[in-house]
């Protein structure tokens, strides 16, 4: 995959600028990045103090990065480039940068505000299902759209299984108690969903400390918007882009280092739940007790995150972080025949105790931050007041911060799972629904087990690979993934069943962006 990570970015090189702030650069090894893709990165051209303050901070506390995020594998805190566009710091992604320079071409038709009710099957000689389009609505109207060669999924973690179950692809069980006919039994779609917990430490900052906060004060807005409209920085051209890969040991005392084996052996059985899923759930543990390999991500920023009263008392500081490879495994399912309904969705967030032990050590690891410098220089009592009513942190207090506080990481995978069928796999290697000659998917629900850091570099890596893995079985040229396209004019009358713009973009253009 990592010729593809490389395809889809354009790495553009931080300036002198960024040297001046203060942001460490030494990290970046522009080998590891893309250059010449759709997709810009760069560096944030504003920083607030906090966020200037973090990666001195880590590297005080021994935790310089020893690497470049990007190769996969190095740990330590750091200042990320973000999706965006170096002089005007404006977001680079799908729509602006993969659909709408091709959004004219007359072999691709975008559609809004579509409803895909399920894919439409004949069968061949072989047995498989060969799907000949799909069903639609738009504002209530009913739609048939005819396909000859590919019908490709990409509804996203969250809408993928519903159409593969709404096109009887899916636990016959299920089906059948909503009176469906069940095509391809395969009660693995709509399993194995994994996310990114996280949960923050709130501190109070120092008064007149710089935050994300000012945005909700009316006057302060305008007056930001000012400086980015005029100039294309302040904080509206920043954003959350202080992290650090970490260890589980990097995280916990000396005096704890024989606890995440500890952890393990008291938490983890290796017999856990479905096919499969002991095989995922062993590496995992084997990436937990690998001193070398990342168990957390954690981040620090100046700002609420919710709407407070624009007064100095409300502005608050977050240092926290999610687990990177949890053991909680959820599900999504249809719960009617009516594609407007919302699937069922139990995510069981924290319901393997071995992902709670971790998030909950990270919730200490963040006072470690906090009170070393120069970030404690930037938080009231040197980093240790913290915001009411939460006064210190213990193993009570630390639970219930937990328990009321933690959300989503918004980094769902894994509910139509790349794996051998039998091992609770959905897609095979070429992301073909098994039981199908023509039907794949192709987003993040088919990663199947979760990767380190977010996951927009995957979704587009994911996209670039499967753009050419449809054109080869195709029989179409094979473009490389590196140096100029060649000629491909193989993709009239192949569908993308999206449920939203980024991942139509993502599929529905590369699959075509070399056509005639």
């Amino acid at each position: 995959m990592a010729p593809y990570y490389r395809k889809f970015e354009n790495f553009q090189a931080p300036g002198p600028s960024i040297e001046r702030l203060g942001i460490n650069t030494a990290y970046i090894n522009e080998a590891v990045h893309g250059h010449g893709g759709p997709i810009n990165a760069s560096l944030s051209p504003f920083y607030t103090p906090v966020q200037q303050a973090w990666a001195p901070t880590l590297a005080n506390l021994g935790l310089a990065p020893n690497g470049d995020p990007r190769d996969g594998v190095s740990l330590g805190g750091y200042t990320n480039p973000m999706v965006m566009t170096i002089g005007k710091a404006q977001r680079s992604f799908a729509g602006n940068s993969y659909w709408k320079p091709f959004a004219q071409r007359p072999n691709l038709h975008t559609i809004t505000k579509a409803v895909v009710q399920n894919v439409v099957f004949s069968s061949n000689s072989s047995g498989e299902l060969v799907a000949t389009g799909l069903n639609f609505s738009v504002d209530g109207k009913s739609y048939i759209a005819k396909s000859t060669k590919e019908v490709i999924v990409s509804g996203g973690t969250m809408k993928s299984p519903q159409m593969l179950e709404l096109s009887g692809i899916g636990g016959a069980e299920l089906l059948n108690s909503f009176g469906m006919k069940t095509l391809i039994d395969n009660p693995n779609v709509g399993e194995n969903f994994q996310d990114h917990p996280q949960c923050g430490v709130p501190f109070v900052p120092n008064t007149g400390e710089l935050t994300f906060d000012e945005l909700y004060d009316p006057e302060r807005n305008a007056y930001w918007t000012k400086v980015y409209d005029q100039n294309h920085t302040g904080i509206l051209a920043g954003g959350i882009s202080q992290t650090a890969q970490l260890s589980w040991s990097q995280i916990l005392g000396p005096e704890k280092k024989n606890r995440p084996s500890e952890m393990v052996a008291k938490l983890y059985n290796g017999s856990e739940g479905r096919p499969g899923l002991k095989a995922q759930l062993d590496l995992t543990a084997k990436k937990l007790l690998d001193p070398n390999e990342q168990a957390v991500q954690t981040s620090g920023t100046a700002g609420n995150g919710g709407k407070p009263k624009p007064r100095e008392e409300n502005k608050r500081a977050f240092i926290g972080g999610f687990v990177a490879h949890p053991f909680s495994r959820g599900y999504i399912h249809i719960k009617s025949k009516d594609a407007a309904d919302d699937p069922k969705f139990d995510p069981r967030y924290l319901s393997h105790p071995l992902d709670f032990e971790v998030l909950k050590d990270l919730q200490f690891f963040s006072l470690n931050i906090s009170t070393t410098p120069p970030m404690s220089h930037h938080l009231q009592g040197n980093g240790t007041v913290l915001v009411p009513p939460l006064k210190e942190l213990n193993d009570s207090t630390v639970r219930k911060l937990i328990n009321a506080g933690f959300i989503t990481g918004w980094h769902v995978v894994g509910s139509c799972a790349m794996m051998p069928r039998d091992q609770g796999g959905v897609v095979d290697p070429r992301l073909r629904v098994y039981g199908t000659k023509n039907v794949r998917v192709v987003d993040a629900s088919i990663v199947p087990l979760h990767v380190r850091g977010n996951t927009v570099s995957l979704t587009y890596a994911i996209a670039e690979k499967a753009a050419d893995l449809i054109k080869q079985d195709l029989n179409g040229t094979v473009v490389g993934t590196a140096g100029a396209p060649r000629p491909f004019t193989g993709f009239a009358n192949t569908i993308s069943a999206s449920g939203s713009l980024l991942l139509m973009a993502c599929i529905a253009v590369l699959t075509i962006r070399y056509g005639g």
